[in-house]
């Protein structure tokens, strides 16, 4: 197995070709039963044959190096792509889902997607061993022999995680992939990972395969941010240098960054469906502007810069009326309090910790800033 891990791929820097094809990754609750089917007979497969201890062997070893700086979207980028392509050997019709959280955000324990029909609950007796769903009753072989582990941070409910509306500002405020990139790995990312926790929770999560639905779901955050005129944005520290470009190598696979930024292209050959339902301002910026509006204009502009600047060019944000289509209904409803990053989920990773503690402020401040705005939320 050890000996696999070390085997490098090469690729050219310049950028790829167009796929053939490409595969539709799906929201998890917009599969049909035969898409389901499909999906859970593969993964089965794929336990069987080792892969599951494979992938949670090469996380793990790689982890060191691919947290806390820019390696992180494109490794793991790469890393479900690899997780797929492995699927598709075993059924050439398996495409990994992505979980949309943004509607599970204010109690993520009670999402559809954390029951028997889907991913399963919370783990159960002492062990918090998982019981049902997709790997009930599974045995995990890595870094040895035990059941398949989740342990829900409150019991058998799970702090809030961020809101859509904190992304969508995050995806507005980032102009580098520095910024972006600490961003969503301090909050979002970070947020499913402490949450579950159990093998989650640990280097080797990917022994649950929430934690590739997860990451499909982080990967499609940074495909919007891609979309919204950083397609070809790419900077910041590596483990070993201190500014990454689209030439720098992707570790482990030893491609180039170049090669992962564009979907349907080279070997990303996917694509994101948007989902059925459930607020998501990330499937079409132009709602996020509508909702928004209406907002002060201190905090429209502090927090959403693009809308801001959108406002100001249609005129006076007074002007602009608080209908339900903009998200200004349910007085008793306000954003959540979104959990947050540890200090020791931080240094197992690598961050930084006076940066995740100044993500963790500024989390706050954007929900009290919002809620005191008067901003309600449909979600």
């Amino acid at each position: 197995m050890l000996a696999c891990l070390l085997f490098a791929h090469n690729s050219m820097a310049a950028r790829p070709s167009r796929c053939d094809s490409v595969v539709t990754r799906k929201e998890v609750r917009d599969l049909s039963s035969s898409e389901w089917k499909i999906v859970s007979d593969t993964i089965a497969r794929m336990q069987e044959l080792g892969w599951f201890t494979y992938f949670a062997s090469l996380h793990e070893i790689y982890f060191p190096v691919v947290h806390g700086q820019s390696q992180f979207l494109p490794f793991h980028r790469r890393l479900i792509r690899h997780f797929e392509m492995v699927g598709q050997r075993i059924n050439p019709e398996f495409a990994l889902p992505y979980w949309n959280e943004f509607p599970d955000y204010r109690n993520p324990a009670k999402s559809k997607v954390l029951t028997d029909r889907l991913l399963g609950g919370n783990g159960q007796g002492g062990d918090k061993c998982v019981m049902d769903g997709v790997q009930a009753n599974w045995t995990m072989h890595y870094p040895s022999d035990h059941c398949l582990r989740r342990d829900f941070d409150r019991g058998d409910a799970i702090q809030a995680w961020h809101s859509t509306e904190f992304i969508q500002s995050v995806i507005q405020r980032s102009d580098t992939m520095a910024v972006f990139r600490e961003s969503i790995e301090n909050s979002q990312h970070g947020m499913a990972h402490l949450g579950i926790r159990g093998d989650m929770v640990l280097r080797h999560s990917p022994n649950d395969f929430i934690f590739m639905l997860h990451h499909a779901f982080v990967d499609r955050i940074w495909a919007a941010w891609q979309d919204d005129g950083h397609e070809s944005t790419f900077d910041g520290p590596g483990p070993n240098e201190p500014n990454m470009t689209k030439d720098s190598r992707i570790l482990f696979f030893n491609e180039s960054v170049e090669s992962v930024l564009s979907l349907g292209r080279g070997l990303m050959c996917y694509e994101y469906e948007d989902p059925e339902e459930g607020s998501d301002l990330l499937a079409k910026r132009a709602g996020a502007s509508s909702a928004l509006a209406a907002l002060p204009n201190d905090v429209l502009c502090r927090w959403y810069p693009q809308t801001c600047s959108e406002v100001a060019v249609a005129g006076d944000t007074s002007a602009v009326p608080r209908t339900e289509t903009d998200g200004l209904v349910d007085p008793q409803s306000q954003l959540p309090m979104p959990a947050e990053i540890s200090d020791d989920f931080a240094r197992m990773h690598g961050f930084n910790v006076d940066e995740v503690r100044r993500m963790n402020a500024m989390a706050k401040q954007f929900v009290t800033e919002m809620n005191a705005a008067g901003y309600r939320p449909k979600h």
